[in-house]
Parts: C-alpha cells; structure tokens; sequence
C-alpha cells in the first residue's frame, strides 16, 4: 500500500515545476525513495504564486488510485492567505455554509483549470479510487476541491477518498454537517499531537468547525484515536491542546511516521 503522507512527501520535495519525469514513474528527489512510488504516473503539475496553489496529478496502476495532490503553506504569502479568517458563502446552494475565503481563493486560483485533467483520468481509469490528499493548507484545498468535485460528479462520489494531514478549520458549522453528510465517511482528517494548525483559524468566537472523522495521533510511537464526534470536536483528538501549548515542529513532523493502516486504534466515539 502506498500510504498518502508518502505521496504528500514528495509534492513537498520538488513539486510544480522541478519534476523529472521517467517512463515508468517520476522521481522527486532523494526525499522520495518509496519504491511504490515508481508505479505512479505523473499527469500534471500546477502553480498559481497569487494566491499560491502547488500540486500536481497523478496515476498509481498498481494501487488503481488517481492523486490529486494539494500541497502545504510554504511561504509568507501562503501564511498570509491563511490568517485572513473572513467567510464566503460555500457552497452557494446550501443555506447558511460558508468557508474561510482565503482557503476558496486558493482552491479555485486552480481548480477549474485542473477539473478537466481529473474529468479524464476519471474516464480513463473507471474503476480507480480518486484521493485528494493535502497537508496544511493543501488540506483545506483537498477538502474543498473533493466536495466540488462531488456535487458536480455525483456518479463518481463514491470513488472519493480524501486524506488530510494538520488540515486547518476549513468553514463553519453548517459546512462541516453538509460535508460529513455528502463525503464524512470517505475523508480521514488526520491530526498529530500539538500540531497548531488545527486550532486555526479559531471557532470560540469566528465560528469555525472541523469536520470529522479525526484520526488524532497521540505519540511518536504512532498510536492514535479515531474521534467521531459530530457535535463538537472531540477533546480525546487534536483539540484536546490549548492553543498556548501547541507546536509547529509537530505541524511539519507528520512525514516518516508509521503507516496508519498497520495499527489498531484506540477507538474513541
């Protein structure tokens, strides 16, 4: 299994335009030396500098997975876009949903230029699975571009996965009951210890909400729990820190780690 924080690592290595494309695969650096790695096809790569958007596409025929990779904040203009917590209405057909507008500025800088290249692989590959991964920033990307993807692709939403690491709140109350409702069992919002960014940006008094399912690993060790709560974040995952104790190098440490498939968790409900 190719697990999702390996392909996030190497859109993190070389992403956009320093890839090096092969016949059988693409290779991004001696950061990326997953052998499972060479099975993938590199589709596409994009980049929007204002407001910033990095990723790329991709095909794994040995896994049957199509990546649509969304990739982290990386620099001061990114971290910008990320602290300007005003809403957007999102998505406009459901009443009282809406979104932080820099993460939809970000997504949709891309999105409609890329949904042509997802369109085609989807109709390509017919039976593969459709993983928006990000981490970060991409998070927000991946959990934005997957659910409109979803609305506009109903045939195709049960194809959906999405795999998120130290994703930010993303919207409100209303976007993280619409989400869960349409793609909550097809997303793993995946949290590690004192990571800061999942506080961000503040639901005390801005009104933002995560959405689960969490997956909320709790040491270096990689033992974690699956918080499903759909009332309130849960206080057994990443919110159980308070803000003034929380860590950066945990927000960029989720890399290495053990894959997640190969642990029994410590179930939470």
């Amino acid at each position: 299994m190719v697990h999702p924080a390996d392909i996030l690592a190497c859109s993190f290595a070389e992403v956009s335009y320093h890839f090096l494309r092969h016949g059988d695969g693409f290779s991004c650096g001696d950061t990326c030396n997953f052998t499972a790695i060479h099975d993938t096809l590199l589709n596409t790569t994009w980049h929007s500098p204002n407001p910033v958007s990095d990723g790329y596409l991709a095909v794994n025929s040995k896994e049957k997975e199509i990546y649509v990779v969304w990739t982290g904040t990386r620099r001061i203009r990114s971290i910008l876009v990320d602290v300007t917590f005003m809403f957007e209405d999102f998505p406009k057909d459901v009443p009282g949903s809406a979104v932080h507008v820099g993460f939809l500025e970000s997504t949709n800088a891309v999105y409609p230029h890329i949904l042509k290249n997802i369109n085609s692989l989807a109709e390509d590959y017919p039976d593969y699975a459709i993983s928006f991964i990000g981490h970060s920033l991409g998070g927000a990307s991946a959990v934005l571009s997957a659910l409109q993807y979803a609305k506009d692709n109903m045939f195709d939403k049960d194809r959906i996965r999405v795999w998120t690491f130290g994703e930010p709140r993303v919207g409100n109350k209303r976007f993280a009951e619409y989400y869960t409702e349409l793609l909550g069992s097809q997303t793993y919002r995946i949290t590690y210890q004192a990571d800061f960014v999942p506080h961000v940006p503040p639901w005390q008094f801005l009104g933002y909400q995560h959405h689960p399912l969490e997956i909320h690993i709790i040491n270096k060790e990689g033992d974690f729990y699956v918080c499903q709560n759909t009332v309130r974040e849960d206080l057994d995952g990443g919110y159980r820190w308070p803000t003034i104790d929380t860590s950066f190098s945990d927000h960029i440490n989720y890399f290495g780690k053990p894959e997640i498939a190969n642990f029994e968790p410590l179930i939470r409900w």
